[in-house]
């Protein structure tokens, strides 16, 4: 007979699971959750490994909805009862839900401690593995829920005595482990870690009390409990954790807290210490194990990205110097701590996409490295490591310096051409007027920018037009689209319509109220 009826929490909505998680003391309730899935293709993941006893999921969700996970559930798995979340307007799908043998429902605007624990209680009494056990709830808050609420960043009334019957030493570290693993593999790992620790602590001088918490996301939680001299037993704990997994396959960054003794801290260590501490890692990526009381934010130990000085060395064409400054910085972040990971990839991913506009600018031919930036973005914003960004960018200045030396289709005759064209879009030009200027025949003009440009003159000049007509329908809502049409150099507003239709596939008007 077990213990707990093991839930599984299914909702697309993270706020609504962890309002459902923190609504009650489940485990004094009589119930343990085993996990929670955004939709219906993860929760089956989640049923093979956790095996549920029951389901409470919404109705509507993304990937796989609840009426067909409750149709799939109990065709696989008849014994598991599940209950559905909807809203007022989803009764046709509850009523579907009800054909295939969901026990009941909910409405979430309704949703409440005392009616969710109601219904559930009702469900799992009709179970057979549950039928003879009193779910009447004469227990105090458990440790579990009152250590799961304190992480949370919840104020708990704590019931002293019994938090000091399991954890009875003066000392406090938080343990945290980032799996790199699935979600699914997720209880397996947390089951293998306990049980390594546990394993372990029986070998150490002092005496140290291991907890499991509740884990969140990637993170696999442990809260070790010690004496005054256990904190170096904790550390070789942990090295040794780090050196088994790499020995097992796995891969994960362990994360150990500096010591504390108000167990009222232990949302503050877990949000300002620890995470702190394993978004550090992208630039400390030799490591996998970080203590936080080692790791402590310095500022301005690093030179800053002088910004002005490059885009200036941008706009001046000075590319080698631009280049030469960019990856000498990233050259510089490994083991800085100055610095976010999210804002550096931001910053390089900004970097990236100014040289390939001023490349562009200039009329290098950039155009494959335009087309492959945003597969640089996504690599970027995807990397593990200061290492893996470092390779990144390396690749990607050699295609620009290849793009400014060695692959220079245009001829200094023809971008004088185009940047002149760029400069005077605005005038009622011609190929005869530009030849003028530039003391050619029209007609080999003609030929010599066919041959130097992978446009022809008109074809050119139509597209800067029109680019800068976008630009101005979009942003300056004073002008008529009439004026507009003056501004970027047609004289005749229906020909410049005729023009705009056929480069951006509709009229300027409708492209003004998109």
């Amino acid at each position: 007979m077990e213990t707990y009826c093991k839930l599984l929490i299914v909702d697309d909505e993270m706020l609504v699971r962890q309002g459902i998680r923190h609504l009650l003391d489940w485990e004094s309730e009589g119930f343990h959750i085993v996990g929670e899935a955004s939709n219906g293709k993860d929760a089956l993941e989640m049923v093979k490994s956790f095996q549920p006893n029951m389901i409470l999921t919404d109705i509507v969700m993304p990937v796989m909805s609840g009426e067909e996970l409750v149709r799939v559930v109990k065709g696989l798995y008849p014994e598991i009862e599940i209950v559905v979340l909807s809203s007022y307007g989803e009764f046709e799908y509850v009523r579907s839900t009800f054909q295939h043998g969901v026990a009941d429902y909910l409405l979430k605007p309704k949703l409440d401690a005392n009616s969710l624990l109601a219904v559930l209680k009702k469900t799992v009494q009709g179970m057979p593995a549950f039928r003879h056990m009193d779910f009447t709830n004469e227990k105090g808050q458990s440790v579990d829920y009152v250590l799961d609420k304190l992480i949370s960043g919840y104020a708990m009334e704590l019931e002293g005595a019994e938090i000091n019957t399991h954890l009875p030493y003066p000392y406090f570290i938080l343990l945290v482990v980032d799996m790199q693993d699935s979600t699914s593999s997720m209880k397996r790992n947390e089951e293998w870690i306990e049980a390594f620790l546990k394993g372990m602590v029986q070998d150490v001088k002092q005496p140290v009390v291991i907890h499991r918490l509740s884990h969140q996301d990637s993170h696999i939680r442990f809260l070790l409990n010690t004496a005054d001299a256990g904190r170096l037993d904790v550390i070789h704990l942990a090295e040794q954790l780090v050196e088994s997994g790499v020995r097992a396959g796995l891969s994960f960054y362990a994360a150990l807290s500096k010591n504390f003794t108000q167990i009222e801290e232990l949302h503050d260590v877990y949000t300002h210490d620890i995470l702190k501490v394993l978004d550090h890692r992208f630039f400390l990526s030799d490591q996998q194990l970080f203590f936080a009381d080692e790791l402590m934010e310095v500022v301005g130990n690093g030179d800053t990205f002088d910004s002005e000085a490059f885009t200036s060395e941008l706009n001046h064409q000075e590319f080698h110097l631009a280049f030469q400054r960019l990856s000498g910085y990233v050259d510089s972040m490994p083991d800085r701590l100055d610095t976010d990971m999210f804002e550096f990839k931001s910053f390089l991913g900004h970097s990236l996409f100014n040289i390939i506009v001023t490349l562009l600018h200039f009329h290098f031919e950039a155009r494959t490295l335009d087309e492959a930036k945003y597969e640089y973005f996504r690599a970027i914003h995807e990397a593990k490591h200061i290492g893996e960004v470092s390779a990144l960018l390396a690749k990607f200045l050699n295609e620009a310096t290849d793009c400014v030396t060695g692959n220079k289709t245009n001829s200094p005759g023809i971008q004088k051409i185009l940047m002149y064209l760029d400069e005077h879009f605005a005038e009622p030009l011609t190929l005869t007027e530009v030849a003028k200027q530039f003391h050619f025949n029209p007609s080999y003009l003609s030929n010599y920018f066919t041959i130097h440009n992978k446009e022809g003159f008109n074809e050119y000049l139509n597209r800067i037009r029109i680019e800068h007509a976008c630009e101005l329908l979009r942003d300056s809502a004073q002008f008529t689209i009439s004026e507009i049409s003056s501004l970027v150099g047609y004289s005749d507003h229906s020909y410049f319509t005729k023009v705009f239709r056929k480069l951006m596939g509709t009229s300027p008007s409708h492209y003004r109220k998109k």
